[in-house]
């Protein structure tokens, strides 16, 4: 090979090198950026599900309290016919 083809073959080479250099950075400065807007959307979505699951855990609350009353009602209603049948029957019995 000439002087010539050998300074080509170099030169080609080194530009290889240097375009493959090029690229790696590019993809390493994508790779990054990549990651950082997964991270902040990673965040975003933790950030939104927190505020559901604060908003679910208030409703079923919300609901369990809804329940709790109504069953207080109904006993307390279920008491007193019990109590007035009681009463009526202890009247009847020492009359």
């Amino acid at each position: 090979m000439s002087k010539k083809s050998k300074d080509i073959k170099h030169q080609i080479e080194k530009t290889l090198h240097t375009v493959a250099d090029v690229a790696q950075q590019q993809y390493e400065k994508n790779l990054k950026k990549a990651h950082k807007n997964v991270d902040k959307q990673v965040g975003s979505v933790r950030d939104r599900l927190e505020e559901f699951d604060s908003w679910a855990v208030e409703s079923v609350n919300e609901a369990l309290e809804n329940v709790e009353k109504k069953l207080e009602k109904k006993v307390s209603k279920t008491l007193n016919r019990v109590q007035k049948a009681a009463r009526s029957a202890w009247g009847k019995l020492t009359d």
